[in-house]
């Protein structure tokens, strides 16, 4: 390209000369047709012809001084670009890359994707009776209604109450539902039993669209009637064997708000229910972010946690290397142009998104959930250096969340590395939650206002059936390891 241009610049100058020359003689016609200048003045006419001639003298030397510049890169670059085109990318051979450094595995991220329907459930029993007094406003009162009102493009534009031990009663519109509500229309003594609630609200969930369902209770275990388990321990066996029946995710985000007794005065300040997501993994963690969010907005959001999901893997990045290029085509898979000369130590920051997944950002179990290690023996340290979680940025209800490894890659036995990185968060996450949420699922009694009766045992019974998995390595299943990614740091360019 640089060679054609020289060319290009070449012929320029050609014909720039051959103009200038025309109209140099040209110019000294003129003077004498005009009578300006006569036969009287031979010296002015002379002077005449050498400035000009001087003149583009100049203006040719500095054009070819140019065009010799043009030329010599033109070389240059040519003899570059054949000598790199006998080096490997993938000079040592890595069976997950191609010689160029294309990467040879496919790995499927986990992205949270918004539910095109979603179906609202409401328990109504007696233990809910102190959220829904009359007349009274609430914080309970306000969040249901931002999370419904929010989703109700999502919706039938219908709610559906369910009491009477977990049947689901007819449905009625989300303005009559926000009518009664402020009005006092479900306060009741009817009883609670939650693997009935789950299992038909399961039943009415369509498999074949991106559908979810969320249901509103303070899930207390008070059981009534003949098919009620007669203690808290068969209630977990129970909700395994519910969970185990079906292959959807599920989510929960604890939120608080005044408990009001029959006269509407305060009964407990911070009285815990929560929002119940099932679903599939990606339309649960998008749903569960945005109702954090709402949550948030209202000052009520105490915790939240995901339980049966399959998290795949998360997204990565590449930024800030030092001693390395980016690749402009596998930004998130290779970084060439490493050189011993500069330094024995190839550094960069390797950003996990974490969008899709739980709130529970701490460099510690950040820490603990993340595996990297090289593949022909160099020697890497990594450390959690930023993590970040906004669910309202720029002023929205997306969620942005992150976080960024220090990884520093040295004493390389060979030309080129390899960098493997899995992320696994059943260690640093599942079961991690805060001081208040535990005290507040370490009830004893179902009558304690602050605290949720048997909830412990809810989130036990999903875990005993099914934990939180990812996608697995090929021939690796039995080890639970997640699937790897790789990044190729390259010498060559």
């Amino acid at each position: 390209m640089l060679y054609g241009m020289s060319l290009l610049v070449y012929n320029y100058i050609i014909r720039r000369r051959l103009c200038v020359a025309r109209s140099t003689f040209r110019a000294m016609r003129r003077p004498l047709a005009a009578g300006r200048v006569t036969s009287t003045d031979p010296a002015l006419f002379i002077l005449l012809i050498l400035g000009r001639i001087k003149r583009n003298l100049i203006y040719y030397e500095m054009f070819r001084k140019v065009c010799s510049s043009i030329y010599k890169l033109s070389i240059i670059s040519i003899l570059l670009i054949f000598s790199s085109c006998n080096k490997d990318i993938n000079s040592i051979g890595d069976p997950h890359f191609d010689v160029d450094g294309t990467p040879l595995y496919t790995v499927e991220f986990f992205v949270p994707k918004r539910p095109s329907s979603a179906k609202l459930y409401i328990e109504t029993s007696g233990s809910m009776k102190g959220f829904f007094r009359a007349n009274q406003a609430n914080k309970f009162k306000k969040t249901v209604w931002s999370v419904f009102s929010g989703l109700q493009n999502a919706t039938d534009n219908n709610v559906y109450t369910m009491s009477n031990g977990g049947d689901i009663d007819s449905p009625i519109s989300l303005g009559e539902f926000r009518k009664k509500m402020n009005g006092g229309g479900f306060v009741s003594n009817t009883s609670t039993q939650i693997p009935m609630m789950l299992l038909n609200i399961i039943k009415q969930i369509d498999p074949e669209k991106d559908e979810v369902a969320v249901l509103v209770s303070d899930m207390k275990y008070s059981p009534m009637g003949p098919d009620a388990a007669p203690t808290v321990t068969q209630y977990q066996e129970q909700i395994r064997n519910l969970t185990g029946s079906h292959n959807y995710g599920v989510a929960f985000i604890c939120a608080d708000s005044e408990f009001l007794n029959s006269n509407n005065s305060i009964a407990e300040e911070n009285s815990p229910y929560y929002y119940i997501i099932i679903g599939k993994p990606e339309n649960v963690a998008a749903l569960r972010n945005d109702i954090v969010a709402w949550c948030e907005s209202t000052n009520s959001y105490v915790d939240s946690g995901d339980m049966g999901m399959n998290y795949k893997n998360p997204p990565i990045s590449i930024h800030n290397v030092k001693n390395g290029v980016v690749s402009v085509v596998y930004p998130n898979n290779l970084i060439t142009s490493f050189t011993r000369e500069i330094s024995d130590t190839c550094e960069f920051i390797l950003r996990v998104d974490l969008t899709g997944y739980p709130s529970v950002m701490q460099p510690i179990n950040i820490d603990s959930c993340v595996n990297i290690t090289t593949t022909y023996g160099a020697d890497i340290i990594k450390e959690v250096v930023d993590i970040q979680d906004d669910h309202h940025v720029k002023g929205s209800f997306d969620r942005k969340a992150y976080a960024d490894i220090l990884v520093k890659v040295f004493n390389m036995p060979l030309e080129d590395e390899v960098v493997e990185f899995t992320f696994n968060n059943r260690n640093g996450m599942d079961g991690r939650y805060t001081d208040r949420f535990n005290y507040i699922i370490s009830a004893d009694d179902e009558d304690e206002l602050d605290r949720s009766f048997s909830f412990n045992k809810f989130i036990e019974g999903h875990f005993n059936a099914r934990f939180n998995e990812f996608d697995k390595e090929p021939g690796r299943e039995a080890e639970y390891e997640p699937r790897h990614q790789r990044i190729l740091i390259s010498h060559n360019y």
